[in-house]
């Protein structure tokens, strides 16, 4: 294969990957979502894992279990229906046409940290996510993807490039699947609970730009262009990691509860190395990889004195044909061994390749919530959340949420939240469930980074059914 097919086909399964996924929290079932995630002093049952296990000790039911479900969305932090609607079709140039729009007050409105996408989908496995009494045991299969593309990219598109300027051209992107299966316990004291859930992280997929192996520019003098970048893609089929949540809360005290969990501390995953995924899913994963059994991919692209009048693109950067001899680029698949990168053409038996393991973090998560219970009315709950990495679902900042659940029968009730951590990371939940006997079902609908339609940058959903007893 060329490398410029090699080139396209990776931007390929970048873009159907990040346009198929979706939303925010990795863990967000229905009632959480319609809740804006408000709900580390007050879930239920098998709700509760996730979010804070202590909540087991206090459940109103003994039993649940989660018959079925799904989470599903897709966000950013620029792009909205109605801008889009007011640069379709657009004039950047011609200040008179009544289809003109500045183009510096578009290249304003990118934040700094150029154009994310944030894509998540969850699936509880029907039948395995399960509570009784104190302990639960859940099984969920979560997809995340988080990626970037630096502002300077915009900027060199829509202006060229500027002189007297280096352009930063980092990349940041990645997308994971994982399999968590846990096992949790509340131990209850009074008034109050601890509890735990020890999680068995399995691996299935990784695909994601190594930050420590990968930078580019771009810098224009009056002589010439110059600028030089290094991107290497790593992927693994099959990891294994451990996690583990710890939590506690309080039961019902006049109507108040509190409660305060770290979910995911410790966790990690280490790929390549054996596990139960490759065993049993390997072959099948590996066949929907873009690339061969444990190769890697790099891009690599070198600007020597190009003309200044004649300038460089986006287009070129991303697999149109260089305008000028002197601009280099290729793109070829690798093996990491002891030595460093190796082409895959030159390795005699890449079979027998033993590839080096690698580690990523699964991010941790700080919950802190109280609620407060009105006779004949509902619940009113407050939480405030923080990360301590900003990659795949973790941020740094605190976060806060707010939400109500009014119940106008005992078999509706109606939800409304909103989350707050700065203008570009607003949520607005809503949601109902209708409760037919022991059968329970969820509906939750959140906008992302807005709350009127128009504005909104984002757009996640997510259904369970349970049965309680």
């Amino acid at each position: 294969m060329s490398a410029q097919r090699r080139n396209i086909r990776l931007w390929a399964v970048l873009a159907a990957t990040f346009t198929v996924l979706a939303a925010q929290e990795p863990n967000l079932d229905p009632r959480a979502m319609g809740m804006a995630g408000a709900t580390t002093s007050n879930a239920q049952g098998i709700h509760a894992v996730g979010f804070n296990p202590a909540l087991l000790a206090f459940s109103r039911k003994d039993f649940s279990i989660n018959l079925g479900g799904l989470a599903f969305g897709v966000l950013n932090n620029f792009l909205s229906i109605a801008q889009y609607n007011e640069i379709n079709g657009a004039d950047l140039r011609d200040p008179t046409s009544p289809d003109y729009v500045d183009k510096e007050q578009f290249l304003a409105s990118i934040p700094d940290r150029g154009m994310q996408i944030i894509s998540l989908m969850h699936i509880p496995t029907p039948g395995f996510n399960w509570a009784r009494g104190t302990q639960a045991f859940s099984s969920d299969v979560i997809i995340y993807g988080d990626m970037s593309l630096p502002k300077a990219l915009f900027e060199v598109i829509f202006r060229g490039n500027p002189v007297g300027q280096e352009l930063n051209l980092k990349l940041e992107a990645e997308v994971i699947g994982v399999a968590e299966w846990g096992f949790s316990i509340a131990a209850p004291q009074g008034n109050v609970a601890l509890g735990a859930t020890i999680k068995y992280l399995q691996g299935l997929f990784y695909l994601g730009v190594d930050q420590d192996s990968s930078s580019g520019f771009f810098r224009t003098d009056s002589a010439g262009f110059l600028g030089q970048g290094r991107y290497l893609v790593r992927q693994a089929v099959g990891g294994s990691g451990l996690a583990l949540d710890i939590g506690f809360a309080t039961a019902e005290v006049d109507g108040y509860s509190f409660g305060i969990s770290l979910i995911n501390a410790f966790g990690r995953i280490k790929w390549h190395g054996p596990s139960v995924t490759k065993d049993l899913f390997g072959e099948a994963l590996q066949g929907m990889m873009p690339w061969g059994e444990n190769e890697y991919f790099l891009y690599t692209f070198e600007i020597g004195d190009v003309d200044a009048n004649k300038g460089i693109t986006g287009l070129d950067l991303l697999g149109g044909e260089s305008q000028d001899s002197l601009f280099v680029k290729e793109s070829y698949t690798v093996f990491l061994t002891d030595s460093g990168l190796v082409r895959s053409e030159d390795l005699d038996d890449p079979s027998d390749f033993e590839p080096a393991p690698f580690v990523t973090n699964y991010p941790t998560t700080l919950r802190i919530g109280g609620s407060k219970r009105v006779e004949n009315v509902g619940l009113f709950t407050i939480d405030l959340m923080t990360g301590f990495e900003n990659r795949l679902w973790s941020s740094r900042g605190w976060q806060l949420s707010v939400a109500m659940e009014l119940q106008p029968t005992p078999t509706i009730p109606i939800r409304l939240g909103y989350r707050y951590a700065g203008e570009q990371k607003q949520q607005l939940g809503m949601g109902f469930g209708i409760y037919a006997g022991p059968l329970q079902f969820d509906f939750g609908l959140s906008f992302h980074n807005g709350v009127w339609l128009q504005n909104i940058k984002g757009l996640s959903f997510a259904f369970s059914f349970t049965l309680v007893r």
